[in-house]
């Protein structure tokens, strides 16, 4: 079995790493009201995305092609990718492949995420997880992310920068596609691209997919219209379906009909208003 934070003799060590430190919106309150209807939902999602990850990038390292850790404990998250190589392309493209697809799968079963990424040393097994790239991680996740998206580190802008200038013409690079900047100014995972990504799927796939996207959110405001520190975080996620809409459907799908899947604005905006 390939372990990949271990020497030729088995000795743990530090490897510079890419961090993802993840975890699930609202568990908390999911374990106050002993809600098992969600926590069955949370499993069943979850053993079906860990079955996925083992298929396409041999997490159990059976096949000797394992290339990342990935640990859950309740509802964090821990993914340490090695930095292999002079440039880091690939592994940020498979960090990439990844972590959309998991956030993706979750919020089909409306379980939304947050989190951050990092790159700095980390050691990792099945026992230890430790480094300087896990506690940058979990800061920026805890004290930055706030909405249900996956931002990067400073650090990680900047390499994703410098990826972006191998291309001749840097609006088609990949990474132009699979991060976006938030108004804040943090970049985040732009995790609705994987539903384009490697495969030329149909319209009428395309056209499902966001569709259930567009629905899973309009019931999520709905449910929390009255509670706005929850319902701010779901009109994040309305606002930027509508971006990935009107910017990538329209491009790679444009003949969508672009109203049928936007969400209206009425249904995110909160607005003031008088007593009477």
């Amino acid at each position: 079995m390939k372990e990949i934070y271990k020497d030729k003799d088995g000795n743990l060590l530090f490897r510079k790493s890419f961090c993802a430190y993840i975890d699930i919106l609202g568990f908390s309150e999911k374990i106050i009201q002993n809600d098992l209807t969600f926590f069955n939902s949370y499993l069943k999602t979850l053993t079906e995305e860990l079955k996925h990850i083992e298929y396409m990038h041999d997490l159990s390292g059976k096949e000797d092609m394992k290339s990342f850790e990935l640990k859950i404990f309740t509802d964090n998250f821990v993914f340490g990718h090695p930095w292999f190589d002079e440039y880091g392309e690939s592994e940020l493209g498979n960090i990439f492949e990844v972590l959309s697809h998991i956030q993706y799968t979750f919020i089909k079963s409306k379980i939304f995420i947050r989190g951050a990424i990092s790159v700095s040393d980390l050691c990792m097994d099945e026992n230890i997880v430790l480094g300087p790239a896990l506690i940058e991680s979990y800061k920026l996740e805890s004290e930055k992310a706030i909405y249900p998206r996956i931002i990067l580190s400073n650090e990680v802008v900047d390499i994703v920068k410098t990826h972006i200038n191998y291309y001749a013409d840097k609006k088609y690079s990949p990474q132009n596609k699979e991060y976006l900047i938030d108004i804040d100014g943090f970049h985040f995972i732009n995790y609705l691209y994987i539903i384009f990504y490697e495969y030329e799927h149909p319209t009428e796939y395309i056209l499902n997919e966001i569709t259930e996207h567009k629905n899973i959110i309009e019931e999520c405001l709905t449910s929390h219209i009255d509670n706005y520190k929850v319902f701010d975080k779901y009109s994040w996620v309305a606002k930027y379906h509508n971006y990935f809409c009107e910017t990538f459907i329209t491009y790679y799908k444009p003949e969508i009909n672009l109203e049928e899947i936007l969400i209206e604005k009425s249904k995110y905006i909160r607005n003031i208003n008088q007593i009477i």
